[in-house]
């Protein structure tokens, strides 16, 4: 995968309700640690909405590799 968006499209194509699940855009890594700890219940979540979060530009937008780490991170 070289994007994001290929990845969505992969998801979209085999597993159309998981990528209906994730209706705010989610980086994908952070929907599925969130959609595991909501089965499991344990809340990680500092706000109870994403819009009141201060960590929404870590979960939402662009991928931006942290440095010294690589793409797939």
């Amino acid at each position: 995968m070289n994007s994001r968006d290929e990845l969505s499209a992969l998801i979209a194509h085999a597993f159309p309700a998981l990528a209906a699940a994730n209706h705010q855009n989610m980086k994908w890594k952070k929907f599925f640690y969130r959609q595991l700890c909501l089965r499991e219940e344990i809340l990680i979540c500092k706000s109870p909405t994403c819009a009141d979060c201060c960590d929404q530009a870590k979960c939402f937008g662009p991928e931006v590799p942290e440095e010294g780490s690589s793409a797939m991170s």
